[in-house]
């Protein structure tokens, strides 16, 4: 439960941080790529004001001057319309003479250029500007290239400050998740320790008090008192045994259970087969389908234990003359074990809930029939200490199929 818990917490953590380390990093590449943008715009009608004259602060010789320097290459593409409602373009200007593209490509900007039918546009690695004059239309097309750069080099660098910060917030809510769970492991250990402690010391007085009763009742004959008394130190008796049970599953730091190679199939139906009569005496059926031959390495009372309980419920669960499946079978290197039986069975809301420690759903009836809402919660514990799992099906009102994979 507690590694659980901080798993949870360390997801939880992770998960917010990243999002707040994201958002932070989109947010900063936004802004430096809008600010680009609006010093790319601000530049090019700068160019077209001065008819394709660079500004004064331009620098012809500095063949990609950065962001910083505010401008890069440019061709201005001066067009005049025709009687046909066309254009014929009548001059190309570039920011320097040196600058090497073809005529072809440039008719080909510029066609894109005018159909796209925006002032301004990006085509390839250039930014263009489209200004109607008196006589005709100037185009600029502006080389984006350093900025372009800028912005992938910007988008990098956050990039690895940002993995780097994740990972680096992540070591922090491991460390922090063991520190935030530290209280309630305290409190979960001392509630383990208290079970497991009263449920040795309630041993003796519940052994006493069902020697005693047997006495009288050898003494006297039978009577209604002392069957209460008996009925209630057996209930208690069984109660002290589940708890003391979870104890020991719970003990991380005890002796670990022994785990040896059996047949499974064996075990499957020495325990299945002593329930047969119970079962046919109270007019409800059995049908028990055991692979045969299924070998696992495991602790074999763990194993009788969840087959034990599984059972159990089947028969105090199923409805009047219900029926009852037992199935041991193999699924690749999984062992399956199944127990359905017909019945109320469980919403599937509540699925989940049976396997919770003092999970009763119906409590009249759990009390009638003497469950603690233990059993299922053990089966789940001793699965898991295999390295399995268990689960449950139900359609409610007509049956219910608790599956478990080792």
């Amino acid at each position: 439960m507690i590694r659980k818990l901080r798993i949870k917490i360390i997801l939880v953590i992770s998960v917010i941080l990243t999002l707040a380390v994201f958002v932070v990093m989109m947010s900063i590449n936004y802004v430096a790529s809008k600010a680009n943008q609006n010093e790319i715009e601000s530049n090019i009608r700068s160019i077209a004001d001065r008819e394709g004259n660079h500004p004064p602060s331009f620098d012809p010789f500095d063949p990609y001057a950065d962001s910083s320097s505010g401008f890069s290459d440019y061709i201005c593409v001066w067009l005049t319309d025709t009687l046909e409602e066309n254009y014929k373009m009548v001059q190309i200007k570039t920011s320097r003479d040196d600058i090497v593209i073809e005529t072809d490509d440039i008719i080909e900007y510029t066609k894109k250029a005018l159909n796209s039918g925006e002032t301004f546009g990006e085509i390839g690695n250039y930014e263009y500007y489209i200004r109607t004059q008196k006589f005709g239309k100037l185009i600029v097309f502006m080389d984006i290239k350093p900025f372009q750069q800028s912005n992938r080099n910007l988008l990098k660098t956050t990039s690895l400050i940002g993995i780097s910060t994740i990972l680096a917030l992540i070591l922090l809510s491991i460390f922090l998740s063991k520190w935030l769970v530290k209280p309630v492991k305290i409190t979960f250990d001392k509630q383990k320790r208290f079970i497991s402690d009263a449920s040795h010391e309630l041993k003796t007085p519940i052994a006493v008090i069902s020697a005693n009763s047997d006495v009288l009742e050898a003494e006297i004959g039978e009577n209604k008192w002392l069957s209460y008394i008996k009925g209630e130190t057996s209930r208690m008796s069984e109660l002290v045994s589940e708890l003391l049970c979870l104890a020991r599953i719970d003990d991380k730091s005890g002796r670990r259970p022994a785990f040896e190679e059996f047949s499974l199939s064996d075990v499957f139906l020495q325990t299945v087969l002593p329930f047969e009569s119970n079962i046919y005496e109270i007019g409800k059926t059995l049908e028990v389908d055991a692979q045969p031959d299924i070998k696992y390495k495991g602790d074999v009372s763990a194993i009788k234990h969840i087959i034990t309980i599984l059972v159990d419920n089947a028969i105090k669960y199923s409805d009047e003359h219900g029926h009852i499946s037992l199935k041991l079978y193999t699924h690749g290197s999984k062992k399956i074990i199944e127990v359905y039986n017909t019945g109320q069975g469980v919403p599937k809301d509540k699925l989940n809930k049976i396997f919770e420690r003092f999970y009763r759903q119906d409590e009249a009836r759990d009390r009638s029939s003497g469950g603690y809402g233990l059993g299922l919660a053990i089966a789940k514990a001793n699965a898991e200490v295999h390295g399995g799992k268990i689960s449950a099906q139900s359609e409610p009102g007509k049956w219910i199929k608790f599956t478990v994979t080792l």
